[in-house]
């Protein structure tokens, strides 16, 4: 089955009356790369899921019609709202660990200022 998302996407738009603009600030991009999206014959996975949101269209119908469907509609969309919860909770964690690696550099200079203050008390 071959699929021209980008085309499938502007028609949609053009059928909603969002325009390129309009569409560039729902998924957080300039109106440059939505001309680029329409242009696309596939597209990342994580962007079909914001522009399907933003749209209020699902996409991913387009790859899953016919018999050979492995997943419903809610069941693909469930999937790829967990993978983007996914990839954010590892970007949280390793936000959390650089801010672990600068609070024990930070306990390491108090332990040292702690020290010093009580060498020049004696």
């Amino acid at each position: 089955m071959k699929i021209h998302i980008g085309s499938h996407i502007k028609s949609v738009a053009v059928e909603k009356k969002v325009r390129s603009t309009e569409l560039a600030k729902m998924i957080n991009t300039s109106k440059q790369n939505v001309y680029g999206i329409y242009k696309r014959a596939s597209i990342d996975v994580v962007m079909l899921l914001e522009i399907s949101k933003a749209l209020n269209y699902n996409f991913f119908s387009h790859y899953l019609q016919g018999e050979n469907s492995l997943f419903d509609d809610q069941q693909m969309t469930e999937t790829l709202l967990l993978r983007k919860q996914i990839e954010h909770l590892k970007m949280e964690v390793k936000r959390l660990t650089e801010l672990n690696a600068l609070l024990q550099k930070v306990n390491v200079l108090l332990e040292d200022a702690e020290h010093y203050q009580v060498k020049k008390k004696s």
